[in-house]
């Protein structure tokens, strides 16, 4: 199924970019399911992230669609000599010990442009979680924007762009539900407990 992108979603990457992302995608099997929305606003939640396949799977899948998504990452993988490459394609670097830095990125990204997708993974790390992260509650929140859920599934190796999120204001109960939502898909390795 190829998804349609709206308008003001759309990066207009240079065609030999899109084409290498079409190409990695084709090869390695994977397909999608559902839609993006038409929302101008959208904080796009995926998982489970188990791997680090997952950032090569969601870089093809950005460069293939030609879509614009401001994703969240380590800064640490933000490293000299990549760093503006990331930047370019969508990359927002957190470092948790200095947060005024992801909301001044988000304060940006929000005011530069008419429609936005920032992408996060809940669980934060590639590392088994008991526990997911609340930020993307704060960043919906703070933003105005609707929370999309993402499904990434290496055994059917399928994306699924799933339903809307409505936090209930029960951070506990909504972090519970995430966490069951993710846990009907199967990641690289096994991450959400």
């Amino acid at each position: 199924m190829k998804l349609s992108i709206p308008e003001h979603l759309r990066a207009h990457r240079p065609s030999l970019v899109r084409w290498l992302g079409k190409l990695l995608i084709e090869i390695s099997g994977w397909k999608t399911t559902g839609e993006l929305p038409e929302d101008r606003r959208v904080v796009l939640i995926a998982g489970p992230h188990t791997s680090n396949w997952d950032f090569v799977l969601a870089m093809s899948l950005i460069m293939s669609l030609d879509v614009r998504i401001h994703w969240i990452g380590k800064h640490s993988i933000f490293k000299k000599g990549f760093h503006r490459l990331l930047k370019k394609m969508g990359g927002i670097p957190v470092n948790r010990v200095k947060p005024e830095a992801l909301k001044r990125e988000i304060n940006e990204v929000t005011r530069k442009y008419k429609g936005f997708i920032i992408a996060i993974s809940p669980e934060g790390t590639r590392k088994k979680v008991e526990r997911l992260k609340s930020g993307f509650l704060r960043i919906a929140n703070e933003t105005n924007s609707k929370i999309l859920m993402v499904g990434v599934d290496f055994s059917k190796k399928t994306i699924e762009f799933g339903d809307f999120f409505s936090p209930s204001g029960d951070k506990e109960k909504d972090l519970q539900f995430i966490k069951d939502y993710f846990g009907k898909f199967t990641g690289k390795r096994s991450g959400l407990t």
